[in-house]
């Protein structure tokens, strides 16, 4: 029996369809595919200096509820202090995920309110380290603690691999969505200053401690060079 032109092409059509959408799964990003890109960013975070521009640094306790709600693969926190400037100091938050849906809600305007602070104000920020444009924003919370309130300046910024350093939730939210790029994870840079400093000094020492930092702002950037 001769098989029609049409009984011969559908089988055809169909493996056509079954090849393009096996071979769209293969180019699938898988966990598995991004693991060297964050066994770079974990080591970069965890080779973090500890003395930078003349600041020097110790670890601060890392409370065992952020890392069960966040499932890092790194997180440093650390104290840095300038033994020139009495009274100057500055906390410094890096920590990076796997999947950029783990960090989703957890940055300042959430996390500080709820551990009882009062956010105060928020203001975007514009800065550059080394030729890299950093998009983030300035905060203020308040505490009240025995009747004193207590004022912390908060800078922060995310790194979305691929996009760049971001303000706010919106662009992971956007890297969230994408299943080619949430593998990727993000990153989020947090630092602390005392009230009584200017703007200007805390732009310069988000400076000290940032540019020493550049080629680990680039490497999470690049995201293994994600395309």
């Amino acid at each position: 029996m001769r098989l029609s032109f049409s009984q011969i092409l559908s089988p055809l059509i169909c493996l056509a369809i079954l090849a393009g959408v096996y071979g769209e799964t293969l180019r699938r990003v898988q966990p598995a595919n991004v693991e060297p890109f964050h066994a770079q960013a974990k080591a970069e975070i965890q080779a973090i200096p500890y003395q930078l521009s003349g600041w020097v640094g110790s670890d601060s306790n890392i409370p065992p509820a952020a890392m069960k709600l966040l499932h890092p693969n790194v997180m440093l926190s650390r104290m840095y202090v300038n033994p020139a400037q009495m009274g100057q100091w500055c906390g410094l938050l890096v920590e990076e995920c796997r999947d950029s849906r783990d960090m989703l809600g957890h940055y300042p305007p959430i996390c500080y309110p709820a551990h009882g602070m009062t956010q105060l104000s928020a203001q975007k920020r514009d800065w550059r380290i080394d030729g890299i444009p950093i998009h983030g924003m300035e905060y203020r919370f308040s505490s009240n603690d025995g009747g004193q309130t207590h004022v912390v300046p908060v800078y922060n910024f995310m790194i979305v691999p691929g996009i760049g350093c971001e303000r706010d939730m919106d662009a992971l939210r956007k890297a969230a969505k994408d299943y080619q790029r949430r593998y990727f994870g993000a990153a989020q840079i947090q630092l602390t200053f005392p009230p009584n400093l200017s703007q200007q000094q805390q732009d310069a020492i988000f400076s000290d401690l940032m540019s020493p930092n550049s080629n680990m702002l680039r490497d999470l950037i690049a995201g293994g060079q994600y395309k």
